[in-house]
């Protein structure tokens, strides 16, 4: 196997999907690349500006441009602390913006990976349609196969 690639939300739990996608590199001799990938531009703050004929791409405002530098320094500092309790040493770590799926299945096709690892917080219900449950949205895009890591513990 090639490559691995670990989709890491940087949220609760998240060793316990990094641990899983090292495993599987040391077992199956994979290059192992994390990414972390920060959501569009508006998440954030719920809004956009755009061209009123809907012409243009929305705009970043400076105070989005903030945020995006605040959350990439975060996630920096965090994935190096991740990165220091590995084992397998990753070949690349990367923080992108974008669509959270689009970006994972995307660097995996460019990484030539052969198995994406993502966690999943295991919601229902309402919850899960309204959350869109980004797990789920990357195994309709990838065409390789995915490792699906539960991150809430069985009561």
């Amino acid at each position: 196997m090639n490559a691995i690639i670990a989709a890491l939300d940087l949220q609760e739990k998240t060793e316990v999907v990094l641990n899983k996608a090292a495993e599987m590199a040391r077992k199956l001799n994979a290059e192992l690349h994390l990414v972390h990938v920060i959501p569009p531009v508006g998440t954030y703050t719920g809004i956009n500006v755009m061209d009123p004929l809907g012409a243009l791409e929305p705009a970043i405002l400076p105070n989005e441009i903030e945020l995006i530098n605040t959350h990439k320094k975060a996630a920096e500092e965090e994935l190096s602390k991740l990165v220091e309790s590995l084992q397998v040493k990753p070949v690349a770590v990367n923080i992108l913006l974008g669509s959270v799926e689009d970006e994972v299945v995307n660097y995996a096709q460019e990484a030539g990976a052969e198995m994406i690892v993502v966690g999943t917080h295991q919601r229902s219900g309402l919850s899960r349609l309204l959350s869109g449950e980004t797990s789920v949205r990357i195994l309709h895009e990838a065409q390789i196969p995915i490792l699906v890591v539960p991150t809430v513990e069985n009561n």
